[in-house]
This record gives structure tokens, C-alpha cells and sequence, in this order.
């Protein structure tokens, strides 16, 4: 079923938008959490336009929250949200006027899994996928990927809740299908993002800006 989604946006004052960078949030958030990273990076991207929709599904375990698929069932709820998805990035383009090459996919933890699984799956490349704290969901379908966007995965290395090796074994299943991928472990960090993810963020953005 395709439900709408909405969710909170942020630009900088007085910038034409150029681009755009799309949040995914983590299981039992809303786009209220993401969204607050944009005032910090949208000082060195001012021509971008962030944008945070809230997943469609209520969180099973918090109904103040959200999720985009339901955790006990990743294998078969990781494509439940993807026409949601195609429609609200099909409504972006056409409002803002960019294509997907202007569009960064940006997600946290099952937001991550969200931006990797569908990202690539896109018939149209993207200008880039980050992933934070995330994992990739069925590998072995790894003959759907449908483009070569470039991916940055970034993980802390105490993380409790997705474990950190998951950014290893996400990182060697793209390499091997011929993806790029930059990757980045953070020293002492739990299942969060820190300042040195955020600038990471930036400069893989800036590198990739078209």
C-alpha cells in the first residue's frame, strides 16, 4: 500500500535550491530527528534543500514513534515502503525541478537499510547514498541493484544495536558488485552519529556535488 509521506524540511535563508538530501530516520524516530542536523550542514551546502519525511508504518514497540518496515521481518518488510518512497522522491522532483543526480539518499540505522535497499535499486542513479549505523538487508539480492551511485558507510565501533561489522560485510558485498564505497569507523562511538560523521557527511556531499 502506498501512503503519503510527509515530514519536516529546512533550507538555508535566501539560497536558490539545487539540491537536495533526503533523510531516512531510525526505527521508532520520526523526521523531527534527522531534521536537526540540517541548520549545521546546510552552512557549508547552502544551495541544498533537506528534506525528513516520517516513516509510514506506527512503531510496533513505541506508538510515538515510526518505522519504516517491521524489524522481526526485515527479509520481507524491507520493500513494504519503497512505492511511498518512489512517490514522495516522484513528487520532489517535479516541485523542485531536479533530477535524481541533485538527490542525496541520507540514513540512520533502519533509515541506513532503507537508503542502501532502495537507493540502489533506483533505475536512475542518485548522487550519492550515506549510511550510518546501518546494515545491508538481503545481500543475496544483490542481482537487483539497477545503478552505480556512490556510497559512504560510517559505523561506530561500539555500536550495541546494529553491530559494527555489519559495515564490513555491506561494505565487501558492494565492492564486489563494482560499487564505490567509502567507508569510516569511529573510535568509541555507540549507535549514533557524531561530529566527525556529520563533517564526513559534508565533504562526501561537497566531493559528489554536480
Amino acid at each position: 500500500m502506498t501512503i503519503e509521506l510527509k515530514g519536516p524540511n529546512f533550507k538555508h535563508q535566501n539560497q536558490d535550491i539545487e539540491r537536495i538530501c533526503i533523510f531516512f530516520h531510525g526505527w521508532g524516530s520520526n523526521g523531527d530527528d534527522l531534521i536537526s542536523l540540517a541548520p549545521i550542514m546546510s552552512k557549508y551546502l547552502p544551495e541544498m534543500l533537506f528534506v525528513s519525511p516520517n516513516a509510514p508504518e506506527i512503531c510496533d514497540m513505541n506508538p510515538d514513534g515510526r518505522q519504516w518496515f517491521n524489524i522481526m521481518d526485515r527479509e520481507k518488510g524491507i520493500d513494504s515502503p519503497i512505492s511511498s518512497i518512489e512517490k514522495y522522491i516522484r513528487n520532489i522532483k517535479l516541485e523542485y525541478g531536479v533530477s535524481n543526480s541533485k538527490i542525496f539518499l541520507f540514513g540512520f540505522s533502519q533509515g541506513a537499510m532503507i537508503a542502501l535497499h532502495y537507493g540502489l535499486r533506483a533505475s536512475e542513479k542518485f548522487a550519492g547514498i550515506l549510511a550510518f549505523s546501518g546494515s545491508l538487508i538481503s545481500p543475496h539480492r544483490m542481482s537487483e541493484i539497477k545503478n552505480n551511485t556512490p556510497v559512504m558507510i560510517i559505523h561506530g565501533d561500539l555500536d550495541d544495536v546494529v553491530p559494527f561489522d555489519e559495515m564490513e560485510k555491506a561494505s565487501m558485498a558492494l565492492e564486489k558488485h563494482n560499487l564505490n564505497v567509502e567507508k569510516h569507523s569511529i573510535p568509541n562511538l555507540g549507535h549514533g552519529i557524531n561530529d566527525f560523521g556529520i563533517q564526513k557527511a559534508i565533504d562526501f556531499m561537497k566531493k559528489l556535488k554536480n
